[in-house]
């Protein structure tokens, strides 16, 4: 019965239709990455994007400020909305085990790529759902996109190395990914903490 509240609460309360199109647009690109492989060096980071402003939308909710003071608790209301990350967390673990075009995606390190951007974004989110902003994802959906395309024009524009390796996946790109992960990892633990705060 737990459970059938649990899904109840979630097919009401979550803003399903941002979170849904971004992982549409995340498939969009996985298609124009099968067909276009020798761009993935920019379709990648473009997918990540996709998949990180899904992860956004999850804890937007128009009626925060009534919810807020539900018997029910804000960190019940937290937690369930956490693993709807998964669903655009699932999409980039099946992408990236496909390899859409063949394209030579180092797996392990791909999957803590997406998993620890998509981690830090609904950690972000349900730190700022703790701090009352009803709608996080208008916010921090263009504000990710933004970040997860930019070191793709800025290693273009002074050769630097890349945050998104196509081929080997070196250790300085796999310790500033685990970096990510620890902060996301801080940042839900800080958002889904009991307290007073709704």
């Amino acid at each position: 019965d737990k459970l059938s509240e649990r899904f109840w609460y979630l097919r009401r309360g979550v803003a399903w239709q941002p979170v849904l199109g971004a992982c549409g647009a995340a498939a969009i690109t996985a298609v124009l990455l099968a067909r276009w492989p020798d761009d993935a060096f920019l379709l990648a980071p473009a997918l990540l994007a996709c998949c990180a402003a899904a992860a956004a939308f999850v804890y937007d909710e128009d009626a925060l400020p009534v919810i807020a003071v539900t018997p029910r608790g804000a960190t019940w209301r937290r937690v369930n909305r956490l693993g709807v990350a998964l669903v655009p967390l699932s999409l980039w673990a099946v992408v990236v085990s496909v390899r859409p075009g063949h394209v030579s995606l180092a797996q392990p390190g791909w999957w803590l790529l997406g998993g620890s951007t998509v981690l830090l974004v609904a950690g972000s989110a349900a730190l700022a759902s703790r701090h009352l902003v009803p709608t996080p994802g208008a916010l921090l959906a263009p504000a990710v996109t933004v970040a997860a395309v930019a070191p793709v024009t800025v290693t273009g524009l002074f050769s630097w190395g890349t945050l998104y390796p196509i081929g080997d996946f070196p250790d300085p790109v796999r310790t500033v990914w685990l970096g990510v992960a620890l902060s996301g990892a801080a940042v839900c633990a800080l958002a889904l903490r009991p307290g007073l705060r709704p």
